[in-house]
């Protein structure tokens, strides 16, 4: 909800993240984008010269909105894996819970836009860069402080987790799969599984049998 002191440029951008959540970076032209704020296409023009430098913008103000919904609770987490698992659960499906009407915005643009060559392209590609060397960080933590393999490959750890992210993303907004949640916390347990130390993959698959068992017994009460 916007208070009364929001700037026009912070309405543009509220309404603007809602609808490219909603119809993608390629829906988010200025006619739409202005009838959505209630504001004539020239008035839109004094804040966006063109179609592309709102889409860009947009797309940052989208990172700003994540860092706050996604990122920022996880570092609340102990380092290491406790940490690298607030970070997926927060992760996954996280636009419907920001309140965004739609998806994430940049799992859709890593589609529209993978052929298009240009300035978007290249906003999208810095930021899932971006991203992926925060999970790359946050993996690595928990590989030197133990919780994961000393020899683990950490990118092919990340590359086989944005797979799981995307996979959930189309189950959940394409497929409206009822079961896509359950079946994207199924593979990064796996991948988790897969990950730790010998020495501790007794205790995990002990503990994960364990709350498999409760999450049963909750969704049959």
């Amino acid at each position: 909800m916007l208070n009364p002191s929001t700037s026009t440029r912070e309405r543009i951008l509220h309404q603007g993240l809602a609808l490219m959540s909603q119809s993608g970076l390629i829906g988010v032209t200025l006619g739409v984008l202005a009838d959505q704020v209630g504001m004539s296409k020239s008035g839109l023009f004094a804040h966006f010269r063109s179609k592309e430098d709102v889409q860009i913008e947009l797309l940052s103000h989208m990172a700003e909105f994540a860092m706050a919904h996604v990122v920022e609770p996880s570092m609340k987490a102990d380092e290491g894996l406790p940490r690298l698992r607030a970070l997926v659960r927060n992760w996954f499906g996280w636009a419907q819970r920001a309140g965004l009407p739609g998806g994430c915005p940049v799992a859709a643009g890593l589609f529209e836009f993978d052929d298009v060559e240009g300035r978007v392209r290249n906003k999208i590609l810095e930021m899932e860069g971006q991203w992926r060397l925060t999970l790359t960080e946050l993996v690595q933590r928990a590989v030197e402080l133990g919780h994961l393999r000393r020899d683990l490959d950490v990118d092919q750890f990340v590359w086989e987790l944005c797979g799981i992210y995307l996979g959930h993303h189309a189950a959940h907004r394409f497929l409206r799969s009822a079961d896509a949640d359950r079946r994207a916390e199924t593979a990064f347990e796996a991948l988790v599984e897969r990950a730790v130390p010998p020495r501790s993959r007794r205790r995990f698959i002990t503990k994960n049998v364990g709350n498999k068992r409760r999450s049963a017994r909750k969704r049959k009460s």
